[in-house]
């Protein structure tokens, strides 16, 4: 197993409020990289269609409030993965957050797409960041 890891970020509000936000599939719309052609989601599950890769469903699988999130793909996918969120408390009103990627990939794989899913992370935590310290 290969674990990618985003930068870590620090945010200006809760771990608890990082939290609600992260638990709703239809916030990581205004996360996505470019390379999402195509976002759609329900209650407990989003879809992205990424240039490249094709269509990816991800459901939210386990919840522990308010520190960790944890995705998993619903479809067939090219290797087996899970997307975790984590969630550190600093104060009452500063949290940071990490996203981590852990991967069944082979040696080739990786080579192919370790920069890539980091890069994917390393956006969405820079999006995260951005939009909850602007409110």
């Amino acid at each position: 197993m290969v674990k990618i890891e985003s930068n870590s970020s620090s945010i200006h509000k809760s771990s608890l409020e990082v939290f609600e936000f992260l638990s709703l599939p239809a916030n990581y719309e205004s996360l996505m990289p470019s390379k999402v052609r195509s976002f759609s989601s329900t209650e407990t599950e989003a879809t992205l269609d990424i240039e490249g890769i094709g269509t990816v469903q991800l459901a939210i699988t386990e919840k522990v409030s308010p520190s960790k999130i944890v995705m998993l793909p619903q479809n067939k996918v090219p290797f087996k993965f899970d997307i975790q969120w984590d969630i550190n408390t600093i104060n009452d009103s500063v949290s940071t957050v990490q996203a981590v990627i852990n991967a069944d990939l082979n040696f080739m794989m990786k080579m192919m797409a370790e920069k890539l899913l980091k890069d994917f992370l390393d956006v969405q935590v820079h999006k995260l960041t951005k939009q909850l310290n602007a409110e």
